[in-house]
């Protein structure tokens, strides 16, 4: 009886601690010992940092490079997370996620914003706040260059394997607008590239500087011209917590800032240049 008494206050223990730690998460005191959410715009000048959720396979969005012998994540929303880092008088902290599992992060309060080239489509807005649009652009088909003659148009997708990342919006619009397609949902768009290279999917869709990313760094790979998919919205944009509105209308201040300066295309340009 002592054995399982013993067993259960040291239960109750590890569960105490783990309810502190996650209160520890989505708190911070401030100077007059008020408790205020760690992801809202005063929590996270409080606790000196913003914590970015990415998925860093994605370029010239944002991915993987060796730089100076270390493993480092950038891209063109790297640059605009490090500037809103430097708006704000934080430090940047990224946490590299599967794509699925982002929004899930910002809802636990783990995440302070999501820059992931993520289109805003309504059924997202229902979950997080979406800034305004910092970058306008479409989805492309990216093919094998021995398959090139088989598609050609929007029409030759009807009945093929089409690889897509799991979560994204190229996702639904495989399964929703392309008839009898065999949809291959992955993790990570690396996954999707080598299946395409291996010949076990027909095409892949990806948002287009993504795909055309993966064509220069693989000479076997095209992109299709001549097919522009529509994402059903007006571009991408950064995702935070909902009714997080004060943080939303901050960052909406510091993009609008970027353009006005030419940032924004500055940044992509360079982050396009880094997959060549």
């Amino acid at each position: 009886m002592k054995k399982k008494i013993g067993l259960f206050m040291v239960l109750m223990l590890v569960l105490s601690s783990l309810l502190v730690a996650c209160g520890d998460v989505k708190k911070e005191t401030t100077g007059e010992n008020t408790e205020v959410d760690s992801y809202s715009l005063e929590g996270i000048k409080n606790k000196g940092k913003i914590i970015l959720g990415t998925s860093a396979d994605y370029p010239p969005f944002e991915t993987h490079m060796m730089i100076d012998g270390e493993d480092s994540i950038v891209g063109f929303d790297i640059e605009i997370a490090k500037y809103i880092a430097d708006e704000l008088g934080v430090e940047l902290e990224i946490k590299d996620m599967d794509f699925d599992k982002l929004l899930g992060g910002l809802s636990t309060g783990m995440l302070d914003i999501v820059i992931a080239g993520m289109n805003p489509d309504p059924k997202r807005a229902e979950e997080v706040n979406f800034t305004d649009i910092y970058y306008e652009s479409h989805h492309a088909v990216l093919v094998h260059k021995d398959d090139a003659s088989k598609i050609t148009k929007i029409e030759d997708l009807n009945g093929k394997s089409i690889g897509v990342q799991i979560g994204t919006t190229q996702e639904e619009i495989a399964k929703a607008t392309i008839d009898n397609a065999d949809i291959l949902s992955l993790n990570t768009n690396p996954d999707i590239v080598m299946n395409l290279k291996t010949r076990k999917i027909d095409c892949a869709i990806m948002e287009e500087p993504v795909a055309r990313s993966f064509a220069k760094a693989n000479d076997d790979l095209m992109v299709v011209e001549g097919i522009a998919i529509d994402s059903g919205s007006e571009g991408v944009a950064i995702a935070v917590k909902k009714g997080n509105d004060e943080l939303t209308e901050k960052i909406n201040e510091i993009l609008a800032d970027a353009k006005s300066k030419g940032l924004i295309e500055k940044w992509f340009v360079e982050a396009s240049e880094l997959n060549n």
